[in-house]
């Protein structure tokens, strides 16, 4: 090989090697710049309160801020979209809840595939009570089986989702019918349950405890594994009151972008699950009437996927109507 064609080789793959170099050295010393953690949910909901706790931890392991964006809207598609549209380098990290796998059955053309993310660590989940007006006589669950007329139960996503799923096994159930009766959110589902203008609605255990006492509702069962912890005292689960099919928690987690390069990623899953099994985030979750989870990362995406399947089930479902 003649010199000048050697010298260039080796010179060559000194300039690679120094700039692998640079590269690993900028990786290792992630993070250099303020975190965005973006939430596709409106501010003030449980989703959005466990985040910003969640964010205060993680910024104090980290060395930098963790900035909360609140970017509602599609079912939450709008927000995912935001995310899988920036880079993939562990800067922007996602709160993924449900709404991740319904917004996509939704709206297919939704600028995300679920491979477009991973999943790094859960940070909550909640279980849901069923409410209805107390003007309607029905004390217990049982009470609903002989309604010979549709049931008007509230439902707070695009016929796809979280509410619509709960009402369909509920009535499925107890062996009803019921008319969806859409709202924008759950403010709108309670302030509607309170007047009487519809027959039922759940909510997050968490939204329940401002409602629990009041005269003008009823709690009647809640959605969690049987011997679990209700956060409401004297009401039961579906499973113990004989509707086994109505097991369900809503699940909070982070996930950031597949791709960001792996001396990155794997530090960042490592800070994000110290701060998710923190004693400061154990508070967060009892104050705001949450559970962690308790099984493996594993076993947590092998749930999510089912999930999805249950989403898409019913996606299919309602284009057969």
């Amino acid at each position: 090989m003649p010199i000048a064609l050697r010298r260039r080789l080796l010179l060559g793959g000194a300039l690679i090697s120094a700039l692998l170099s640079v590269t690993a050295a900028a990786q290792s010393n992630y993070p250099t710049k303020p975190v965005r953690l973006v939430v596709p949910y409106p501010p003030g909901a449980a989703t959005d309160a466990i985040s910003r706790a969640f964010a205060q931890q993680l910024g104090a392991i980290m060395g930098q801020p963790v900035v909360v964006e609140n970017r509602p809207g599609a079912g939450s598609a709008i927000g995912i979209t935001a995310v899988n549209s920036r880079p993939a380098d562990g800067y922007t990290l996602l709160v993924h809840a449900e709404g991740f796998y319904s917004a996509k059955f939704t709206t297919p053309g939704a600028g995300y595939e679920f491979s477009d993310f991973e999943i790094l660590a859960p940070l909550a989940q909640s279980s849901y009570a069923f409410i209805v007006p107390a003007d309607r006589g029905w004390n217990r669950l049982e009470d609903l089986k002989g309604v010979k007329r549709e049931l008007d139960i509230g439902i707070a996503d695009l016929g796809v989702g979280t509410y619509s799923m709960l009402a369909t096994r509920l009535a499925a159930g107890l062996g009803v019918h019921y008319r969806p009766i859409p709202f924008k959110g759950g403010a709108e589902g309670l302030a509607a349950i309170l007047g009487g203008q519809i027959d039922g609605y759940f909510t997050t255990l968490g939204t329940t405890q401002s409602v629990k006492d009041n005269p003008h509702v009823k709690v009647l069962a809640y959605t969690g594994r049987p011997g679990s912890t209700s956060h409401l005292p004297g009401v039961q689960t579906f499973a113990a009151l004989g509707v086994p099919d109505m097991v369900f928690h809503s699940s909070y987690s982070v996930a950031v972008r597949t791709g960001i390069p792996e001396p990155v990623r794997a530090q960042l899953a490592a800070f994000v699950r110290q701060a998710a099994s923190s004693e400061a985030m154990d508070r967060a979750r009892r104050d705001l009437f949450l559970d962690g989870y308790d099984g493996t990362l594993d076993d947590y995406k092998r749930e999510q996927l089912r999930l999805a399947d249950a989403f898409e089930a019913s996606a299919k479902a309602r284009t057969r109507e």
